[in-house]
């Protein structure tokens, strides 16, 4: 048997086993306290992934094949010789709420997911940096390394839930004594200006068109430093409307109108969870009610 399992892995050969010693789909969600459609979806997932039937249908009850028998006899000599308090999975997730985006998008998502939490069970938030990568997000999720991702894309993988959230609408800002600006900026002097943008210059095309680039004269993943950069130079920068409407008065800065699409790459915020049948209760509600947030 690998030794290196997912969460999800190991959530399922839970389940595995505890319909062994049950027999029954039934009995095993009402001992695990989840749902019968998790039981259920988690042995069609093994049994696609181990191409065996695993359990036959019996007056008696689920009767394991010989492959399952194997297998869960594979399991206990795993269990026996792991060493005395070495855990297959940190249980330290239990006790926290573990968050992972990117710098510029915590000061969005902190605050509307502990107004939900505050209607739940409150859990202790951590916040993890955001990995360079698909595969290193997916990982972060599927080895229990954060409970969810927020990210302007989703995490594409079989194990994974994701779902659009909502959509940001975005601010064009400058210094209040800006030269060339009073009160609005058309689109042909958008494009001629010199901008400050989210990311670092290697990455910019993950947030902004990548025809545009060459305005960008600064870069960041903190909105403080963007601004503190646009208060004292005449570069320009778009923000998210409500991060302008918390720091606008810490800055020496002021909001422009205009009437055009904005070069924002990706504009929808996205959740991304692992589909883990044995999560806590709390999480698991708390995980829907922040796919309602907006």
């Amino acid at each position: 048997m690998h030794l290196k399992l997912s969460k999800a892995d190991i959530a399922r050969l839970h389940i595995f086993k505890t319909v062994m010693k049950t027999k029954s789909m039934t009995k095993t969600a009402h001992a695990l306290s989840i749902s019968h459609s998790s039981v259920y979806m988690a042995i069609k997932k093994l049994r696609v992934f181990y191409n065996d039937e695993l359990f036959i249908h019996d007056k008696k009850g689920l009767l394991p094949t010989e492959f399952a028998k194997q297998l869960n006899t594979e399991m206990l000599e795993l269990h026996h010789s792991q060493p005395e308090g070495v855990e297959g999975v940190d249980g330290s997730h239990r006790t926290r709420f573990i968050f992972s985006c990117a710098p510029h998008l915590a000061a969005t998502v902190i605050p509307l997911t502990y107004q939900v939490m505050q209607k739940t069970v409150p859990f202790p938030l951590e916040h993890k940096a955001l990995p360079d990568t698909p595969e290193a997000r997916a990982e972060l999720l599927l080895n229990n390394k954060a409970d969810v991702i927020f990210d302007y894309a989703p995490v594409q993988h079989e194990d994974i839930f994701f779902k659009r959230l909502f959509k940001e609408d975005y601010a064009i800002v400058c210094r209040k004594d800006h030269p060339r600006f009073s009160d609005s900026i058309s689109l042909k002097a958008y494009h001629q200006e010199k901008q400050a943008a989210v990311g670092c210059l290697s990455l910019l095309e993950n947030f902004i068109q990548e025809d545009n680039t060459d305005n960008v004269f600064f870069s960041s993943h903190y909105y403080l430093v963007l601004l503190a950069m646009v208060e004292v130079s005449e570069v320009i920068c778009v923000i998210p409307v409500n991060i302008y409407l918390k720091l606008h008065s810490s800055f020496n800065i002021k909001s422009l109108n205009y009437s055009f699409k904005v070069n924002i790459k990706n504009t929808y915020l996205y959740i991304n969870y692992l589909k883990d049948p044995t999560r806590h209760k709390d999480k698991d509600v708390l995980l829907k009610k922040i796919e309602k947030m907006h």
